[in-house]
């Protein structure tokens, strides 16, 4: 009997032992991989051009890609696992932010090994999650959503903004290398050196095609929740007058000079209230209708600050005049050369962090005419 005891408490102490020695080693690789992000997250991204990517296209070879991507998003990641740390603790603490957090964690990992197909399907519902995860705070506390707008509005900026950025560079690589199922899903970042860009918006041409080298699909998406929202506009607006008589056409221009592409979307549906101009581009602002059945992100109020991420991407912009009663023009200005059209990518530096630092003022600053004004949804998210 006292055999057996003696037996069982030796091999208590052998098992004490063992997960002390994996809890010191776990320990020791976690620490590890915190050295080594706060390491990559001192250095700068490297911004690539559309032209750059086209000859990539052309002429990379898959052992030169593997090497260039391995390495940058190592320092884009890095950098915006920093990022999240300079958000509140109470977002920090959502179950949607830590899986996010836990993503790029596993993927920063992984990019030491030959994983990028792997990580380019974990991060496929980024998007929705963060949203899920803010959403809760919006949910939870109207005052803590009004304290922390100005930080979130910084933050998801350049978060999805570097989100782009990644999934355009291991896109090229997938659609250049690797053979996957479904391969036409992976078609979404193609660049087309020559992109007609009325045949894209799916708008009547009256003149000579205007082409550029650009990504369709950015184009689409950029394009889409304006044309959608004009529509929507002039149907309501001249709907509810009872008339019989033809809707107003939203109207689209295109416009191609040496440097710059632009479109100008006219519609008569009304026009917009001036006191609600800067919640527009305010992620989770929407006049949509709740979601029930349609996709995770419709109703969500990121149509429109999404659009204008894909114009900043490769240096465009995206901007908004109303007129109350009339109606609305929306412009977008793209690089016309693909030599221009260089990423916009935001850096994780010293300023950013001051500006996460920052609470001594409040982001709610009343004028007149306006309800809100700097809510950080117009600063550019390259500071």
């Amino acid at each position: 009997m006292s055999v057996v005891n003696i037996s069982q408490s030796t091999c208590n102490l052998q098992l004490n032992k063992a997960k002390m020695r994996l809890t010191v080693l776990l320990r020791s690789v976690s620490q590890g991989l915190h050295r080594k992000i706060d390491s990559y997250s001192h250095y700068r991204p490297i911004a690539l051009n559309l032209q750059q990517l086209l000859n990539f296209a052309k002429e990379g070879g898959q052992l030169e890609s593997y090497t260039y991507l391995q390495k940058e998003l190592l320092v884009r990641f890095a950098n915006t696992m920093k990022e999240i740390e300079c958000l509140p603790a109470v977002l920090q603490c959502t179950s949607s932010l830590k899986t996010v957090k836990s993503w790029f964690s596993e993927s920063f990992s992984e990019l030491f090994t030959e994983a990028i197909k792997k990580i380019y399907y974990r991060h496929m519902h980024v998007v929705e999650t963060v949203a899920e995860g803010i959403m809760d705070i919006v949910n939870y506390s109207e005052k803590q959503h009004l304290v922390f707008e100005k930080h979130l509005n910084y933050f998801l900026n350049r978060f999805y903004l570097m989100r782009i950025s990644n999934r355009m560079l291991i896109n090229q690589h997938i659609m250049r290398f690797a053979k996957l199922k479904n391969d036409g899903k992976h078609t979404c970042d193609r660049i087309d050196p020559d992109c007609d860009v009325a045949g894209v918006l799916e708008v009547e041409d009256e003149g000579k095609p205007i082409r550029i080298a650009y990504i369709p699909s950015h184009l689409f998406h950029i394009t889409f929740e304006l044309l959608k929202n004009a529509l929507r506009a002039v149907v309501e607006h001249h709907g509810n007058k009872g008339t019989d008589s033809e809707l107003p056409p939203v109207q689209v221009t295109i416009y191609k000079g040496k440097v710059d592409l632009s479109l100008k979307i006219h519609d008569e549906g009304g026009g917009i209230p001036r006191m609600a101009m800067d919640k527009l581009f305010a992620y989770h602002y929407t006049t949509a209708p709740k979601p029930v059945d349609r996709c995770p992100m419709a109703g969500l109020g990121y149509g429109l600050p999404l659009s204008r991420l894909y114009a900043w991407y490769f240096h465009g912009d995206m901007t908004v005049v109303s007129f109350e009663g009339f109606g609305t023009d929306a412009c977008i200005y793209l690089k016309a050369l693909a030599e221009n059209a260089n990423e916009l990518l935001p850096l994780f530096n010293p300023a950013a962090k001051k500006f996460y630092e920052n609470t001594s003022h409040s982001p709610w600053i009343r004028s007149p005419g306006h309800d809100i004004v700097d809510s950080g949804q117009n600063v550019r998210p390259y500071v």
